[in-house]
């Protein structure tokens, strides 16, 4: 493989995993776009690259995140049990689905993140009423306010829902189903945005890992460009995390939610040829 390419691989790759860690997306929503729209490598083998990107980001900031007590572990393997179905869904499903289509799912799915994140309303404490046996209570040390912060959950059932349909939709375009656990855990299911991405983390490696060996099974895998891929993505979550944790939660929607507007746009016009490549 031509180094300039790896060189290139590995540097995305650390941008994805920093940005990725810090908003809880696992960088695969920005290595599916590098593949796709610079290497031009076909979409469903960038679906592939894009999963294990997720899982690689995933195991290095959750692992972090876990340490430092800002996952909330039992909500995560709650809403995981939805995701996985889902993505296992989808990606049997995106096997049979034409580029294009997959293109705007994707430019879509950013579209709807990134609004729910500009507009929505800042909230850090969520309201104490719980949503039947269901809710998940949390807590984490804020190291900006310099004290703890307490949550419960709220409407459990629809977060349990969202799950299967992010599950879904990262089976298909290979997100790790972050871009859209993330703001409906702040905006819906009132849960801090710190605590969001940290719980996010966790989960979409699990999420990516389930649709990743149906990928992998059918030989879409370039292992090539996988070793720097993990790499630069690992070597980008650690330093996110280290990041994230001194970063205003509302300076991190207002970044989430301008990153997914731009990638938005960029997919939208690749997929009606307005920018070819």
């Amino acid at each position: 493989m031509d180094p300039f390419i790896i060189t290139a691989i590995l540097g995305i790759g650390a941008l994805a995993g920093l940005i990725g860690a810090m908003l809880g997306l696992g960088g695969g929503v920005f290595m599916i776009i590098f593949f796709i729209l610079a290497l031009n490598i076909p979409a469903h083998q960038a679906v592939a690259l894009s999963l294990l990107a997720v899982i690689a980001s995933s195991s290095m900031g959750g692992s972090v995140y876990v340490r430092d007590k800002m996952t909330n572990v039992k909500l995560a393997m709650s809403l995981e049990t939805c995701t996985v179905t889902g993505a296992v869904l989808g990606a049997f499903v995106a096997l049979l689905m034409p580029v294009t289509f997959i293109l705007v799912i994707l430019g879509c799915v950013l579209f709807y993140a990134s609004f729910m994140m500009l507009r929505g309303k800042r909230s850090e404490e969520t309201t104490s009423v719980k949503d039947g046996r269901l809710s998940i209570c949390g807590e984490f040390y804020d190291a900006t306010k310099k004290c703890d912060v307490k949550y419960t959950t709220v409407r459990m059932k629809m977060g349990l829902f969202v799950s299967l349909v992010a599950g879904w939709v990262s089976g298909i375009v290979g997100i790790g189903g972050g871009v859209i656990m993330v703001p409906i855990m702040n905006l819906i299911m009132k849960i801090p945005m710190k605590a969001s991405a940290a719980t996010s983390n966790f989960m979409v490696g699990v999420t990516a890992a389930a649709s990743a060996f149906i990928y992998f099974n059918k030989g879409l895998v370039d292992l090539y460009m996988a070793v720097p891929t993990v790499i630069g993505v690992m070597i980008g979550a650690y330093i996110g995390t280290r990041v994230m944790v001194r970063v205003e939660s509302l300076s991190l929607r207002r970044l989430l939610g301008v990153v997914l507007t731009f990638f938005g746009f960029v997919l939208l016009l690749k997929a009606g040829g307005i920018l070819v490549w």
